[in-house]
């Protein structure tokens, strides 16, 4: 017997070879293959004036974030989709506020002025895939199913940001104008992408830490069952939707409803959402700020009823007076103790203006029940009333808009309770108004160019936010640039 000695070179060819019947031309491989996404830069800068001579909490970062949607064509009823993301926060202190590890200037990593690690061009941040499932649709009905990691579009998430699922979702509309869902997930995931001053870690009942970018999931199981209505009339469309959410040993029951009208000229949109969250010893919830020296488990101070509702009223004259004019009106107010009415502050669904107030900490008020700030439904009790208005006006055919965003509003915190201490802190209130000038310009169907600057101030009175505690700017200025595909 004869052995026949091969080059590294040799060998590598012989095995193309042998596997090139199985290839294919690339341009082949992908035919059919759908392919949507965004690539999108931002530029956030937070401006705190604290009253008393400190900035502290001031920062100021790049945001880089590309997506990317893969769908084959449907074969025998079954179609796979594959979806992958990058998104690179930087902060960028210019020597002042916090470095990237969030400790103050003058300390620690941060003694050095103007230099610190990650700030501004440091290493990339997550890449990874946020989709992977299977969409069947049947010839017999008008369903659609999806199996598999998938993104979670419901009024408490926030899709865009990358909330997101494993398990099974159902859609059905056979019956006319009505879409019926059901969805159960076995662990989900939440991205409050709101890098800046404003991010904040949270920790689990586990002391698992869940925060920004972690790439944590939460293994309670989440079902959901959902009705969306639209009918249009020769008085217009009227629309409703109500959805039901439970997660074991999280949320008891949370629920959202909405009736809308759109006219030609008018518009009128009524919102309410509750929530009953799980305050017992092996709730999500119960150790949320980590591990105090007193125990909060199973307390009944800590309240479970959460809730908000929204009366907004609208105009557009594009249609009737062909003029590029919209106008917006809306009271926000809450009737239970909390108002943690989601998992999402940017994915609740509940109507706004202004960019900032509804995810401040010097506000006090957040509708996710996963911010580690704030007084929502932790052994407080608060009641907030907010009255927004929104304009903006378009150029150019309509490629060019500018508009102005306002809101006024107040956050009443009594019978709060220190969470470390346990100690009562008595009440308090926070006096709030913001302004944003808002500025957007449609360069080509795909590119869109933004920016805004919120200005924010803050009044406060009584024990919850500090004896004495002084006027506060809480200030934003954000520049986005998005090209879609």
């Amino acid at each position: 017997m004869k052995f026949l000695k091969l080059s590294l070179a040799a060998s590598v060819a012989l095995g193309a070879l042998s596997t090139a019947s199985f290839a294919q031309p690339l341009e082949e491989a992908i035919k059919g293959i759908d392919v949507s996404g965004y690539l999108r830069y931002r530029y956030n800068d937070d401006r705190y004036d604290n009253g008393n001579g400190s900035v502290s909490g001031s920062s100021a970062n790049h945001q880089w974030r590309a997506v990317a949607d893969f769908k084959t064509p449907v074969v025998n009823n079954i179609a796979l989709n594959f979806g992958v993301w990058y998104d690179n926060p930087n902060n960028v202190n210019h020597g002042k506020g916090v470095n990237n590890q969030g400790e103050a200037q003058g300390s620690g990593t941060a003694a050095i002025p103007f230099a610190g690690a990650g700030l501004g061009s440091g290493s990339d941040g997550e890449f990874g895939v946020r989709e992977f499932y299977a969409t069947i649709t049947p010839d017999s009905t008008a369903t659609t199913i999806k199996i598999g990691k998938q993104l979670l579009d419901t009024p408490v998430t926030n899709a865009y940001d990358g909330d997101r699922g494993t398990g099974i979702l159902a859609l059905n509309s056979d019956i006319p104008n009505l879409t019926l869902a059901a969805a159960a997930f076995d662990s989900w995931s939440i991205n409050e992408v709101n890098y800046g001053a404003e991010t904040a870690g949270v920790n689990l009942a586990n002391g698992t830490s869940y925060s920004n970018g972690s790439g944590l999931s939460v293994d309670k199981p989440l079902y959901a069952l959902a009705g969306i209505y639209g009918v249009d009339t020769n008085y217009g469309r009227f629309g409703g939707q109500l959805w039901g959410f439970y997660i074991d040993d999280a949320v008891d029951a949370l629920v959202f409803g909405e009736l809308s009208w759109q006219g030609s000229l008018l518009r009128a949109k009524l919102q309410y959402t509750y929530a009953a969250l799980n305050n017992d010893n092996d709730s999500v919830f119960a150790g949320l700020y980590g591990s105090p020296t007193w125990s909060t488990k199973g307390k009944a101070d800590i309240a479970e009823s959460n809730d908000m509702g929204v009366i907004e009223v609208g105009a557009d004259f594009r249609n009737d007076f062909q003029l590029p004019l919209n106008i917006t009106l809306g009271y926000m107010m809450n009737f239970a103790d909390g108002t943690a009415v989601a998992l999402e502050d940017e994915g609740s669904n509940v109507s706004r203006k202004g960019k900032i107030w509804w995810q401040n900490a010097g506000t006090g008020i957040s509708t996710s029940a996963l911010r580690a700030y704030g007084t929502q439904g932790f052994g407080t009790e608060q009641e907030i009333n907010v009255f927004y208005a929104g304009v903006d006006y378009s150029f150019l055919d309509e490629r060019l808009n500018v508009g102005l965003e306002f809101a006024w509003g107040e956050n009443d915190v009594s019978n709060y309770r220190n969470f470390d201490t346990g100690v009562r802190m008595g009440n308090g209130k926070v006096e709030f108004t913001e302004i944003t000038p808002t500025i957007s310009w449609k360069h080509s169907k795909q590119l869109t160019l933004s920016t805004f600057y919120a200005f924010l101030s803050n009044e406060y009175s009584g024990e919850y936010f500090g004896k004495n505690t002084p006027d506060q700017d809480r200030n934003r200025f954000r520049v986005e640039a998005k090209y879609s595909f």
